[in-house]
């Protein structure tokens, strides 16, 4: 499973934290109770934005994901 299209990721009140790129690889989210998706690391990311995937994780919806090529 993989993202579907980039997606910019937000948090009030920080604002966007991130771009995840399109293609990037997610693993469900099995620990919430609304399903869903955590999204893998994928290269680039900011320093910033790898504190934000340790401590919190980037998590993405059913539909924002697919198990099709994605370009």
């Amino acid at each position: 499973m993989q993202v579907k299209h980039k997606i910019p990721y937000a948090s009030f009140p920080y604002g966007t934290i991130a771009t995840i790129p399109a293609g990037t690889p997610v693993v469900p989210a099995t620990n919430r109770p609304d399903g869903g998706y955590w999204v893998e690391p994928w290269d680039g990311m900011t320093d910033e934005q790898e504190s934000w995937q340790r401590n919190y994780g980037f998590h993405v919806t059913n539909d924002e994901v697919t198990d099709a090529e994605v370009e």
